[in-house]
């Protein structure tokens, strides 16, 4: 079992022909977004969609996510303000200028590279490159849908490769969207909807510095430290504590059991990167409702997500008792985020990097009970989730657990075998407000519509995300295209069906369960 990189990695400046630049290797969740992006995509469709029947993978690559909004602005006011706050996003975030060099399948990490802005000039060269503006009716699937497709780096011609893009949509009657396109080595949730508080305040603040102000050449103080140096620094007792954490992950190759897995009943036409993706709304008092209920079973909407596809997963496998314990789980609510374990002086708000901690969870299926009623093994299944999640989720060595990973011998190799992935986003007010005022009067100069979640898939596992906003729950499912549209129809309303089996009454259970005691429920509010 490897320590993490102790010490580990920092930027370091290295004197070029003309200009120095600053390097350091990709590190933690950063490494681990690169090698499966790199990997699991690019390879002819024909020999995914048979790995994925075959073996158990997944793979997230690119990532898109945005908002459409509404604001009082005229459009061309719009355009100057977001790419005003673009140029300035890169002076407090200069990881969106970054390149990633290397060899992938090399015996070292991939690296990023960065150049200090020298002149205004610079800048705006690489805002033409880097923010795109695009007059078109709103039109945001078709957007996603074209985007998604598009592999990551941009390469323009006569400079360096874009790896971040803005995009701004001006739409009709004075609603737009703004999105960023980017790496998933980049791009956690949390971190993006940080980036997006940003732009939205320097596109309302009448008052904020002009961009040519900024210091430029010294922004390459903000790139990001990596996982262990941002949370604190080395663990002391990582030799004992965190050997033996890294010791209880679960160990695919020991696994006797068989994975559950989903796959589409039957294959469509399929392009490499094209995602279906499908959203379901619900309204607030059914979403308040929900919430209530799953926090006074002592659960958490995550966990309750993920144990619904998993009954999803049992019923279209449908296993009879004689095999059900021949079976496993393989989940990943336990991809648990960096940010709230972030040490002072370490600012979370620029802190715009890939930065979790992922510790599979493997559920046997002989924890979980064939014949009680469907609310009981729903919350038996959520209850085995959250006590393994707990476990890792509440050690102090866990924050360093994905660097650890990534420096095995074997990390280069290393597949994902994880065949769900319940991304729990939590609520968009508490990450930003979705009213934003200006200088010029009381009312919003830019309101937040709606949020949307786009990865580029190449694996047959769908992702699913889940949020609230206004009030609502929405749930979402992506898949790559071999999915037909009706298969992961049913699959979002089979998953969000099983969710909903919190809200039953244990009186209200159908008859032939007397296995089936009242449930001990406790208030978590």
């Amino acid at each position: 079992m490897n320590a993490p990189h102790y010490p580990e990695p920092t930027w370091m400046r290295i004197s070029g022909r003309k200009t120095p630049f600053y390097t350091r290797p990709l590190l933690g969740s950063e490494l681990f977004d690169d090698r499966t992006s790199v990997l699991l995509d690019g390879y002819p469709i024909e020999i995914i969609l048979f790995s994925a029947y075959t073996h158990s993978f997944f793979s997230m690559t690119d990532a898109c996510v945005g908002f459409t909004f509404q604001s009082l602005y005229a459009a061309d006011e719009v355009n100057q303000r977001a790419r005003n706050a673009f140029a300035r996003l890169r002076f407090s975030c200069p990881i969106i200028a970054t390149n990633i060099v290397g060899d992938v399948s090399g015996p070292v990490p991939r690296s990023w590279v960065y150049a200090p802005v020298q002149s205004l000039s610079e800048l705006t060269c690489w805002m033409n490159d880097a923010f795109c503006t695009v007059q078109q009716d709103l039109n945001v699937d078709a957007f996603v849908e074209d985007i998604s497709q598009r592999r990551l780096p941009y390469r323009p011609q006569n400079a360096s490769p874009i790896w971040f893009r803005c995009y701004l949509l001006l739409g009709d009657n004075n609603k737009h969207g703004l999105y960023f396109h980017g790496p998933h080595a980049i791009m956690d949730g949390g971190p993006t909807l940080n980036a997006f508080a940003l732009m939205l305040q320097w596109m309302t603040n009448d008052a904020t510095e002009p961009v040519e102000n900024l210091p430029w050449g010294t922004e390459w103080h903000n790139l990001p430290l990596g996982p262990v140096s941002a949370t604190g620094g080395p663990r002391d007792d990582w030799d004992v504590a965190g050997i033996e954490l890294l010791k209880q992950l679960p160990d695919s190759g020991a696994i006797r059991t068989i994975p559950l897995a989903s796959r589409p009943f039957r294959i469509s036409q399929s392009a490499v990167g094209k995602t279906c993706r499908l959203e379901r709304v619900l309204d607030p008092t059914l979403t308040r409702r929900l919430v209530s209920k799953t926090r006074i079973v002592g659960r958490s909407m995550s966990h309750l997500f993920e144990a619904a596809y998993c009954m999803v997963l049992l019923a279209r496998d449908q296993l009879p008792p004689s095999v059900w314990n021949a079976y496993h789980f393989e989940g990943n609510s336990s991809a648990i985020s960096l940010i709230p374990h972030l040490r002072l002086p370490y600012d979370t708000k620029t802190h715009l990097i890939s930065s979790r901690t992922h510790i599979p969870i493997q559920i046997s299926m002989a924890e979980v009970s064939p014949i009680v009623s469907p609310r009981r093994q729903l919350l038996q299944i959520a209850q085995a989730i959250e006590k393994r999640y707990t476990r890792f989720a509440t050690h102090p060595c866990m924050p360093h657990v994905q660097a650890a990973r990534a420096y095995q011998p074997d990390a280069l190799s290393e597949r994902s075998d994880i065949e769900s992935s319940v991304n729990n986003v939590g609520s968009i007010e508490r990450r930003l407000p979705l009213s934003w005022k200006g200088g010029r009067g009381a009312e919003p100069a830019i309101e937040l519509e709606s949020v949307l979640f786009s990865v580029r898939l190449t694996s047959l596992a769908p992702v699913i995300h889940i949020w609230t906003m206004k009030g609502s729950l929405h749930v979402q499912v992506q898949a790559n295209d071999a999915w037909p549209k009706a298969d992961l129809q049913d699959l979002l309303d089979a998953i969000c069906s099983r969710a909903c089996l919190v809200l039953e009454d244990f009186s209200q259970n159908p008859p032939g369960h007397p296995s089936d005691p009242p449930l001990n429920e406790r208030s978590r509010l």
